[in-house]
């Protein structure tokens, strides 16, 4: 299919940066600027949610200690 853009690896704490920088910036402003950053830090947040349940078990990852694998 032409026109679709290849995955990129994101680091969980810029997904994080986002969230908060798109909560604060919603909280701050009114109109559509709020309803946008909200929309961006619930995009952000799904994001992060998503790539933590597709990837538990990275080296340093306390959620995925105990597990037998």
């Amino acid at each position: 299919m032409r026109g679709l853009v290849a995955p990129v690896e994101i680091p969980r704490l810029l997904l994080l940066g986002f969230v908060a920088a798109g909560a604060l910036v919603s909280i701050t402003t009114s109109g559509q600027l709020s309803a946008f950053a909200g929309g961006f830090a619930v995009g952000a947040g799904t994001a992060f949610v998503i790539s933590r349940l597709r990837r538990p078990d990275e080296p340093g990852d306390e959620a995925g200690a105990g597990r037998d694998s």
